[in-house]
């Protein structure tokens, strides 16, 4: 364990003494300051202006502080939160009805220009990681206090579902102090009002007075980030948080006899997955300098998605705690095909094709992955690394902290790497995984394979203006087919959220992974 943790474990169980003759018997965690309801994380946000990182963890930080324009049920439905309503008037515009009284934690009143300068601000600022959810968006009219009309380039149908993604930001104030001053005081509309930030570490936050909502039923909350699975899970069991995602397979046991906690365990919508350079020939950054790229050929990514047995990965490390997956699409988004059936473990085939590709002998590459973002992230980059080697392709696994991951792999800086994809529908995940990369439009910003297939792309864009459901399903999924067949993105299993909870509070894990403090419950 980091020295930094040990000291922050032993200041919450000084205050935990402190608490004995300072605060009243009956003060339960979240009642004050000194005893805040603990909520702990593998990692931490990398920051707190809600639009510049489309990361689970980060945004569940964030969400605390902001709302969105609409939520999302645990379906994937869009429900009301600042958009009270919302209808197409023409094929072109929505009409959002906005939601009165709402009023930032500085007290100033949130505007129907607010919410549309929000939207804009998603689409066109060029750091923004939230581009594709607006990026057909020509502009918006206030039609009233509680109305806007918002206009498109071409229909959107599932614009509702995009919203879930818009938060509603100060955008008077931060066009006066600037955004660098909004995400170190980030100030929105949500159930808790910011008190202080710790970047990667603790995020200190007060249950707002002026909430349009529901009170939520604990007032003083540390969101914190440790690391550790073995920690976590002590910190949970001890009484010093309450609650703790990501507990580990191996430990499911132990939360549920301890009699201080349960599992809160719901089948996820994040896809883990693998991806391949698919562009560079030579002199990629995961093998030797000078060497040839194996995956720049399509056979090569197939044998190494027939060499991994991930139905014994699904047994031996998640205790069942996920679903093999046959494709990029889980099940309860629009486009997942239940016909699929998962590519079949044959590492006899891999070999084969992999001789008949020029790699009889095998090759050496690196694998990226992180050690602490995902469940048993690095326990399985090393298990991948083994059933590799097995077909001959000598792995050097580098299990990384988050924090160093996603900065690497997004300048480019692998051959071979494992993360992870949750998305609200087929059509963003597209535009931002599987598109064409198009950094002026929006389009792949996380597209770091450079997969790219112009005529794929077309047929989702036909997808995304389709009205009718089953047509637009239909398209979908024959985007999805074109690139399962290119495999630049090997879908491997569809991870569980699973979280310990401590006795007394009542939550369920949601399939999206986002967690909600305001909407947990005393039990």
């Amino acid at each position: 364990m980091k020295a930094g943790r040990r000291e922050v474990l032993r200041g919450l169980a000084g205050t935990a003494l402190v608490l004995e003759t300072s605060v009243p018997a009956l003060a339960a965690p979240g009642d004050s300051a000194a005893r805040p309801f603990v909520a702990a994380f593998k990692g931490g946000a990398t920051t707190l202006d809600p639009i510049m990182r489309s990361e689970t963890t980060t945004i569940s930080w964030q969400r605390q502080i902001f709302d969105t324009i609409t939520s999302l049920s645990r379906d994937g439905k869009p429900e009301p939160l600042i958009a009270l309503a919302w209808k197409d008037i023409s094929p072109t515009q929505w009409q959002l009805t906005l939601r009165p009284g709402v009023r930032f934690h500085d007290g100033s009143e949130m505007t129907a220009d607010d919410v549309g300068r929000s939207i804009m601000d998603t689409k066109e600022n060029p750091k923004s990681q939230f581009r594709e959810y607006a990026s057909t968006v020509t502009g918006y009219k206030v039609v009233n206090p509680t109305t806007i009309t918002v206009s498109f380039t071409k229909p959107n149908p599932l614009f509702p579902i995009y919203l879930s993604q818009i938060p509603v930001m100060p955008e008077a104030r931060i066009a006066k102090e600037g955004r660098t001053a909004f995400a170190q005081h980030p100030i929105g509309t949500g159930p808790y009002k910011f008190i202080s930030w710790l970047a990667q570490d603790h995020l200190i936050l007060q249950a707002w007075d002026g909430y349009w909502g529901t009170k939520p039923d604990f007032r003083h909350v540390r969101v914190e980030s440790i690391p550790e699975g073995a920690t976590r899970l002590a910190a949970l069991l001890s009484g010093q948080v309450q609650y703790a995602e990501k507990i580990d397979p191996s430990d499911f046991g132990r939360v549920r006899n301890s009699g201080r906690a349960s599992l809160s365990v719901t089948s996820g919508l994040r896809t883990m997955y693998l991806a391949f350079d698919v562009w560079r020939g030579t002199n990629s950054a995961g093998m030797a300098p000078g060497s040839k790229n194996p995956f720049m050929d399509s056979r090569v990514r197939h044998a190494v998605a027939q060499a991994i047995n991930v139905p014994l990965l699904r047994e031996k490390i998640f205790d069942s705690a996920a679903t093999v997956a046959a494709q990029f699409t889980p099940a309860g988004l629009e486009a997942h095909n239940p016909a699929l059936k998962p590519l079949a473990y044959d590492p006899a085939n891999a070999r084969k094709l992999l001789a008949a590709a020029g790699y009889g002998k095998g090759f050496s590459v690196r694998l990226d992955s992180t050690n602490d973002r995902y469940l048993e992230d690095s326990l399985v980059a090393q298990a991948i690394g083994g059933m590799l080697g097995e077909v001959g392709i000598k792995v050097k696994v580098n299990a990384i902290p988050k924090a160093v991951f996603f900065p690497q792999i997004n300048r480019g800086e692998f051959t071979m790497y494992m993360a992870g994809w949750s998305g609200t529908d087929p059509i963003s995940t597209w535009n931002a995984l599987f598109h064409c990369r198009d950094q002026k439009a929006g389009f792949g910003h996380v597209n770091r394979a450079h997969y790219c297939d112009a005529t794929a792309d077309k047929i989702m864009a036909k997808a995304a203006e389709t009205f009718d459901t089953p047509k637009r399903i239909e398209l979908e999924r024959e985007a999805y087919a074109m690139a399962l067949k290119a495999r630049a993105y090997s879908p491997l299993y569809f991870q569980d959220e699973v979280a310990g909870v401590a006795k007394g509070v009542a939550w369920q894990e949601r399939p999206d992974g986002l967690v909600f403090v305001a909407q947990m419950k005393r039990a």
